[in-house]
């Protein structure tokens, strides 16, 4: 959806203010080219909490 309506010849403050996401995040997805995957993630946010309960 960002692609579209930057092709269009949205700002990105224009962008920000339909989707209702920030500018920077806006911003942050255009130049990534994409949005991250929830469930990488995800996994990663699972990867960190189980790396430290076995550190405890």
């Amino acid at each position: 959806m960002l692609y579209e309506l930057k092709a269009k010849g949205k700002s990105i403050r224009a962008i920000a203010r339909e989707t209702g996401h920030s500018r920077n995040t806006v911003r942050k997805y255009l130049r990534a080219e994409g949005i991250p995957e929830k469930n990488r993630i995800l996994e990663e946010v699972q990867n960190l909490i189980h790396t430290k309960t076995l550190s405890l």
